[in-house]
């Protein structure tokens, strides 16, 4: 069987991404563990900035006693410090979420860690990079220019006052700069690569939070045009016979003095209307209203494609059962508010009349118990058929067979 017209094929979507989190212990979404990453990230890149000068200070003879454990201690303060204040920073958006007085303690800290680092002869400059690694990180609370205003301030008060230092103690600046290439390169490439790496983390997470709210509003996209299709089918039937009653009513207040057994027949037929349109009003709110299936792949399609998915459609073009055009608007709406789906597909057959809907991507699978699966479910049964359901991995897979024959 060929795939319908309608079938789509599409080289990279946006959801093209690794699979809704790992399922070791309990499950996890993307979500959650692309924020874990970050956070992490931010840890790492503390950890490149103490790690040198931590290993130097543990093993140089001329950082002794009482001086080698006080800047040891400094080192794992500043870091375990600047690395608290992750977590608020990537926790929203918003700006200005770490307190002035952390910014005091960060900038105390530095001072003494620089004095006592920078205290004895020929002290490495490399020292410096625990508290620059410090103020790039606790710096992401400001916006990008003010964060480049306060690096430059960083760097201009951190060498400064290593200079300071170094001629108090009775050294020369002749040293102040590592003289080998290699030992400049290093330097300077920590220097730019931390706080580069660090916003960009930082401008991560915030394009996570993006595509996180993008999700959100495309499912409520989904039900407000269902909403609004709704409303359209209701218009059509209650505007149409309303309009009739008006003037079937009309005509019998015309015709109750002249012609009363006519004027009685024409509040019978406005009574069989009223009646009709009531009938009509309790099938559309039941979900038995003639709904097209190929429209409503149509309709899923157009969606989901929407939404960064590719969409395999193969359906038998006989098949056109409206209960199971209920079934593939449901599992739609699913799809949307449970999944990243990149992958749909939507496969039918004509004995029995059944169609499967399966999407990858699962975040939370629905467990049949909230109002739209049971009451797929409930109808479907009212006409023989079934709903059955299932979640393997990052899979979930629809069925529903209807009753009778397509």
């Amino acid at each position: 069987m060929s795939p319908a017209p309608w079938t789509t094929v599409k080289t990279m979507s946006p959801t093209d991404l690794p699979p809704a989190g790992s399922r070791t212990g309990r499950q996890r979404d993307s979500f959650t563990m692309t924020w874990r990453y970050n956070l992490v990230s931010l840890w790492m890149y503390l950890a490149f900035g103490s790690f040198g000068a931590l290993t130097n200070a543990a093993v140089r003879d001329d950082i002794v006693g009482w001086r080698r454990v006080v800047v040891v201690g400094l080192v794992v303060v500043l870091m375990a410090w600047a690395g608290y204040w992750c977590r608020p920073l990537i926790r929203g958006r918003s700006r200005r979420s770490i307190p002035a007085v952390a910014h005091a303690v960060t900038i105390l800290g530095s001072v003494l860690f620089v004095v006592l680092a920078s205290w004895v002869p020929a002290a490495p400059i490399g020292y410096l990079l625990v508290p620059w690694a410090a103020a790039a990180v606790l710096g992401l609370d400001f916006s990008r220019s003010n964060y480049l205003s306060w690096l430059f301030a960083w760097a201009v008060g951190l060498l400064g006052l290593r200079a300071v230092v170094t001629l108090i103690s009775g050294d020369d600046l002749e040293g102040f700069f590592p003289g080998e290439i290699g030992g400049i390169y290093i330097l300077v490439f920590f220097a730019v690569f931390l706080p580069a790496a660090a916003w960009f983390q930082l401008w991560v997470w915030e394009l996570t939070i993006d595509v996180r709210d993008a999700g959100v509003t495309r499912a409520e996209l989904a039900r407000v045009r269902e909403r609004l299709r709704f409303a359209a089918d209701l218009h059509d039937i209650q505007g149409h016979h309303l309009q009739v009653l008006a003037l079937k009513t009309e005509l019998a207040e015309r015709l109750i003095d002249r012609d009363p057994e006519r004027a009685r027949a024409t509040i019978h037929e406005a009574q069989e209307i009223a009646r009709t349109a009531l009938e009509e009003t309790r099938t559309l709110a039941q979900g038995y209203r003639q709904v097209s299936l190929r429209d409503e792949i149509v309709n899923a399609a157009s969606v989901l494609e929407a939404s960064g998915a590719m969409v395999r459609v193969d359906v038998p073009d006989a098949l056109d059962d409206p209960l199971l055009a209920t079934a593939l608007r449901e599992a739609t709406t699913n799809i949307l508010r449970h999944s990243d789906a990149s992958v749909v597909e939507i496969t039918g057959a004509l004995q029995p009349p059944s169609l499967r809907v399966v999407n990858n991507g699962v975040i939370a699978p629905p467990n049949g118990s909230g109002s739209g699966l049971a009451s797929l479910a409930e109808r479907f049964a009212a006409r023989g058929g079934s709903v059955e359901f299932s979640a393997v991995d990052d899979r979930f897979t629809l069925f529903a067979t209807a009753g009778g024959t397509a």
